[in-house]
């Protein structure tokens, strides 16, 4: 009988030691760790301390899934450990498809290296005594450090070549984020390209749009902005960080109407491609101001490797965000009431010919 008491007592303190191991396992434990591996392998192999405000953190963790969880707590364990955080512009949750796989990648703007990393497939069914006793490296399948600075990536394309190889797919979306935030690119800049998940001049150009007409046309009590995009492109996704303009929320409008012919009569009339109509309008008063803006790209010959074009001209547009005269033209300034406004808004017109334009 003693001896079965000992036999059930030893099973039941077998069970209490080990409980919290396998208790303990949780997703939130096991990506709070993959975070601070992440952060602490970045501080090593990059060289900065903690909070270097001239090195930020890249990620898509908080944006994808695992096996069906989710995986913010990495961005609390990069936090705790290197001290980088969005608040602080050193920190920035890219967006992806939940269904992408997780990476991490740290760049250093002084020394224009960055570190790209991988979390090893094993890793998300380890037990947490397994990930306590794996080396650091262990938990990342791919730990790549890279040249990641666009001006030393041209200057030697064998680095380029390397750097585009490592980061793969990702590469573009990478090299373009990391490199406008080196050249100073505003936070909100910053936001809406992590929602569109890339830099390119598309989306800068959205911004330098809408921030001529917040300079240009003002909002004043009892005013609010009207959009309508014609044509489309990159440009649409700082609407809905900028000026909360959603989907869902009757976003920005558009017409069913307006054709590539359209656009080609409207660049050979006014000399630059037409980028929307932008109306102030006073809900109270009833009436509005309306600027047909256009904008004029970078249009010179790019003779270096194709993987440097979109990321060197991103770059030069971050440097230049408010030198309206370089991008923005105005085809046309206009009087708005309620009518005009209905027939704007109407998806079946075309809404430069509504303001008399064509």
């Amino acid at each position: 009988m003693n001896k079965y008491i000992r036999l059930i007592t030893g099973i039941f303190l077998l069970c209490l030691m080990t409980a919290p191991v396998f208790a303990e396992t949780t997703d939130d434990y096991r990506f709070y760790e993959l975070g601070e591996r992440s952060a602490a392998l970045a501080m090593e192999k990059l060289d900065f301390e903690y909070g270097d405000s001239d090195v930020a953190c890249f990620t898509d963790a908080g944006r994808v899934l695992i096996n069906g969880y989710t995986t913010q707590k990495a961005i609390s364990g990069i936090t705790h450990v290197s001290g980088l955080q969005n608040s602080d512009d050193t920190l920035f949750q890219i967006n992806r498809a939940d269904s992408k796989p997780l990476w991490f990648y740290f760049y250093n703007k002084n020394t224009g290296k960055g570190l790209y990393l991988e979390p090893a497939e094993r890793y998300y069914s380890m037990t947490k005594g397994e990930i306590m006793n794996l080396a650091e490296e262990g938990a990342f399948s791919k730990v790549a450090l890279v040249t990641g600075d666009i001006d030393k990536m041209l200057a030697n394309t064998e680095d380029g070549d390397a750097t585009q190889k490592a980061l793969g797919a990702n590469a573009f979306s990478i090299l373009s984020l990391s490199n406008a935030w080196a050249h100073g690119a505003p936070y909100d800049l910053m936001y809406a390209a992590s929602l569109h998940n890339h830099f390119c001049p598309g989306v800068s150009s959205g911004y330098i749009l809408v921030k001529y007409v917040e300079e240009n046309l003002p909002l004043t009590k009892d005013t609010s902005y009207v959009a309508m995009s014609a044509p489309t492109w990159c440009k649409e996704d700082i609407f809905p960080t900028i000026w909360d303009m959603t989907p869902g929320k009757g976003g920005v409008l558009n017409s069913v109407s307006f054709t590539s012919d359209d656009q080609a009569y409207l660049t050979e009339k006014y000399g630059t491609r037409p980028a929307g109509i932008f109306i102030l309008w006073n809900k109270k008063a009833k009436t509005g101001t309306g600027l047909a803006l256009g904008f004029d790209f970078d249009s010179s010959v790019w003779t270096g490797p194709s993987w440097g074009e979109k990321v060197s001209k991103t770059v030069d547009m971050v440097e230049n965000l408010d030198n309206y005269d370089k991008y923005v033209t105005v085809m046309n300034k206009f009087s708005v009431d309620e009518k005009m406004l209905a027939e704007l808004k109407n998806p079946q017109n075309n809404p430069y010919a509504v303001c008399g334009m064509m």
